[in-house]
């Protein structure tokens, strides 16, 4: 796991170095283990490799400081996070043996193993023990095509020295994060928005409509347009490459779901076997590390049955690295003293008792939020919807300080399997299908299973078809509704915001005037038409992308490198084939994951019925937070552009009555934070 940056004056004008330097050291959060530089004037030909004060002496590289004032209209930098091969060899920017082609390269490609081996068959030979080596190879090899070949997650930048080709690429989720800025006759990249922006970059200008969306409605920016809150900086989209020449830029997606395994409606028995080992095998390549690893560890299903195949792992093979020698495998929750959903501490505890693992427990508090809320601002790079992810941010700080580099996590999960109940999304495909008697069956048994009311939920079902509604508003009406003759409330109010008829008594009017037609913009979303279209929705465009970000920035802030197995290509084309009719069944979510796991954990683990998601205290942290930075709400400060400081002011005075209003006075606080932090050039 890595920082990468680079930059090229298409126009032939000199780059600022000094600039560079500050720029990559940006990043050094990502890769304290290694610095490093490619410096290339490509009228000249003239190519020097040179490090920084963190490069390893004995590379032998100059500073990148003596060619200052030097012509070099390209450049690369890199900050290394060493997880294969820990020696000098694993120093970036890489060259290839005829140094024709030069990689820096964030993430990681599990199969390297198995493409050195193919690679060497084609008669490549290898000088490290990196998979970095490996895709240098491979795209020698193949070209743009590696990518297909490749297993893992990964941002990375290949320069073709006789062609002058930059080649961009990010793995098929957009795991690691790829940002650019794209100029007429400069075109520079980064790991991070934070290395593009401010004194070494572009200027410091907030997307007016993307803060507008993100005050007015709790929505971010689009993954898929790759909007950001930073007017001029695009984020690559997850499965692209890009190109750059000096001709022109081309984006193209090199991958999308290709739905596997047998046509129809296969033996549950033999799915649940065939999804099992096909699990086992994405957490065995995610072992492959010289360094420990650790396992995030929440009390749920998902990141439980981590923790259960890398036990198994542990009693009957040799090699494995999820823990120190003579030591358990390391796990890391965040609990709290107080009793609450969000508490899981004792779901923990029973899965520890069942696997014999190390448990370690942090406990976000509001004191803690407070200290740490600037930095964990600035190392999100763009505002965020709610302070949950706080709780991750405490759980990287303690594996940082227990020595752990890598750690396993259960992301993805929840998108691929149906995690979210989206109950009225798979019985609305029932019904469209003419499958009636099935879709009330069905109903029956979602509500054995979570005591829902299936009357309800038939009934949203249906309106769901007449009126079109979109899951974003059909699954948070779903956990409303107990009762049928409730429904119709929460259906007006749904359409009131979708059509703009809200008050916002907390923006500025101006602001509103402005951008009010915003409401109706956002309104327009493809209503899903079934299972397999929500979960790729939720994969690409909603949920996940959103949670990704959070944990690479969460986990490179502590410098430690996240693996998340569910987001195997492999295992999610399998979910959308084969296992595709079983991610829920006789009212389970996840149900085939639940029957694969029968013989790793605890039934209290894999049948639960109360498992809430990554959550927090939050009206408490908030009520404690607002009383705190409210003073911070002025008419001059940057946030006054946006909010009216007075109201914000009374607001943030008071008690947090619910969670909804939690979340909407925490983006005053962020958005706050965050203007000030680019302001004013962040924190360090």
């Amino acid at each position: 796991m890595c920082g990468i940056y680079g930059i090229w004056h298409l126009d032939g004008k000199p780059v600022d170095l000094s600039a560079v330097q500050a720029a990559t050291t940006i990043l050094r959060h990502r890769g304290p283990d290694d610095e490093g530089y490619l410096l290339i004037n490509t009228q000249s030909g003239k190519t020097v490799h040179c490090g920084g004060k963190d490069t390893n002496p004995q590379l032998g590289l100059p500073n990148i400081g003596q060619f200052f004032g030097e012509h070099f209209d390209f450049v690369l930098g890199f900050r290394r996070l060493a997880i294969l091969d820990l020696s000098t060899a694993g120093h970036q920017p890489m060259a290839s043996t005829d140094r024709r082609f030069w990689i820096i390269h964030n993430g990681e490609v599990y199969n390297y193993l198995e493409l050195r081996a193919e690679l060497t068959g084609y008669g490549f030979r290898f000088h490290t023990g990196t998979d970095t080596e490996v895709i240098l190879a491979a795209y020698q090899k193949w070209g743009q095509d590696c990518l297909s070949h490749l297993n893992g997650m990964w941002a990375f930048a290949i320069w073709q020295v006789e062609a002058r080709k930059l080649f961009l690429a990010r793995d098929r989720f957009g795991i690691k994060p790829l940002y650019y800025v794209d100029g007429n006759s400069r075109f520079c990249f980064a790991s991070e928005i934070k290395a593009l922006v401010g004194p070494h970059g572009i200027p410091f200008q907030p997307n007016d409509e993307v803060v507008f969306d993100y005050l007015a409605m709790g929505v971010l920016p689009s993954p898929q347009m790759g909007t950001t809150f930073y007017s001029g900086v695009k984020g690559m989209p997850a499965s692209h490459y890009l190109t750059v020449t000096n001709h022109g830029r081309t984006l193209q997606r090199y991958w999308d779901i290709q739905p596997s395994g047998e046509s129809g409606n296969l033996e549950p028995t033999r799915v649940v076997e065939e999804f099992g080992a096909l699990f086992t095998d994405v957490v065995r390549l995610r072992l492959r590390a010289d360094v420990p690893i650790g396992t995030c560890l929440s009390g749920g299903l998902d990141s439980s049955s981590i923790v259960g195949v890398v036990n198994r792992m542990m009693q009957h093979e040799h090699g494995i690295s999820a823990a120190r020698p003579g030591k358990h495998q390391e796990t890391f929750s965040a609990v709290y003293h107080a009793d609450g959903t969000f508490n899981e501490r004792q779901h923990i505890e029973v899965m520890a008792a069942h696997t014999g693992v190390h448990a370690s427990f942090t406990f976000p508090t509001a004191e803690r939020l407070l200290t740490d809320l600037e930095r964990l601002i600035w190392h999100q790079d763009e505002p965020f919807p709610g302070v949950s992810i706080f709780a991750q941010w405490c759980v990287m700080h303690l594996a940082s300080e227990r020595g752990v580099t890598v750690l396993l996590d259960g992301q993805g999960a929840d998108e691929i399997l149906a995690g979210y109940r989206p109950f009225g999304v798979y019985l609305a495909e029932k019904i469209r299908e003419g499958q009636f008697r099935q879709a009330l069956l069905d109903a029956k048994d979602i509500r054995i299973a979570t005591e829902l009311s299936a009357w309800s939920m038939l009934c949203l079902s249906i309106l769901s078809i007449m009126l079109q509604l979109p899951s974003k508003i059909l699954i948070p009406l779903q956990r409303t509704f107990r009762q049928p003759l409730r429904i119709f409330a929460p259906l007006q109010r749904a359409f009131s915001v979708r059509k703009g008829e809200t008050t916002q008594t907390c923006l500025n009017p101006s602001f509103v005037h402005a951008y009010k037609d915003r409401f109706y913009h956002r309104a327009i979303v493809l209503t899903d038409r079934s299972m397999s279209d929500f979960a790729y929705h939720a994969i690409f465009d909603s949920s996940l992308p959103y949670l990704l970000r959070y944990e690479d920035r969460n986990s490179m802030a502590f410098s430690i490198e996240t693996r998340v197995p569910f987001l195997d290509y492999r295992l999610v084309d399998y979910t959308f084939g084969s296992a595709a009719p079983w991610r829920i069944h006789a009212g389970w979510t996840k149900w085939v994951l639940r029957k694969a796991m029968a013989d790793v954990l605890p039934p209290a683990i894999a049948w639960r019925k109360d498992k809430v998601g990554f959550e927090m205290p939050e009206q408490d942290l908030l009520s404690k937070v607002g009383s705190v930075m409210r003073d911070r709400f002025t008419s001059e400060s940057a946030v006054g552009k946006y909010l009216d400081a007075n109201v914000v002011q009374s607001k943030l005075g008071l008690d947090v009555p619910f969670v909804d209003e939690a979340r909407r006075r925490w983006r005053w606080v962020n958005l706050e934070t965050w203007l000030r932090l680019g302001q004013y050039g962040g924190v360090s």
